[in-house]
């Protein structure tokens, strides 16, 4: 009886809740779907590092476009995505929490400061864990993406240009 009812809530669970999918997935040799973007409009590479909080992070790339196709929560007209890279160093002796979305900002030419719509960095890093993912930051035009900076925490900055 107890094996009929947990697989009637597997079986609902499946079919009625629908799942967001993690474009960074990586399941043996294969990885996850391909990420298209709509009305692109650049690119740039920055890999620049810094470090906070016992853990090494690069920023890789930024791009912008209208709209990414693993990114479901539209709240500007343009998208600025910024992949990351991070890897805790050997200061880290346990797990840490990481609240990305009270941490990260993308400062604009202007000073002004926008929040992350979607995060898919993980928010715990393990010690000697790597991971890697990226920001998305609503903006309601286009931007040049060598004018802006990532901001972490209240002191560490990085500029993309």
């Amino acid at each position: 009886m107890a094996l009929a009812a947990i697989s009637l809530l597997v079986v609902i669970v499946v079919v009625f809740f629908p799942r967001e999918r993690d474009s960074t997935i990586v399941v043996g040799d294969t990885v996850g779907p391909t990420v298209a973007a709509t009305n692109f409009v650049g690119s740039l590479n920055v890999n620049r590092s810094f470090d906070y909080n016992n853990v090494h992070y690069t920023v890789a790339s930024v791009s912008q476009a209208s709209a990414f196709s693993d990114d479901h929560k539209t709240a500007g007209v343009y998208t600025v995505r910024v992949e990351m890279q991070a890897h805790s160093d050997s200061g880290l002796q346990a797990p840490t929490g990481i609240d990305y979305s009270s941490l990260v900002r993308l400062v604009l030419p202007d000073g002004q400061s926008i929040s992350p719509k979607l995060v898919s960095l993980a928010p715990v890093i393990l010690p000697d864990g790597s991971q890697s993912g990226f920001f998305d930051f609503p903006v309601n035009s286009q931007v040049v993406l060598s004018t802006l900076l990532l901001k972490m925490g209240k002191e560490t900055m990085v500029a993309f240009g």
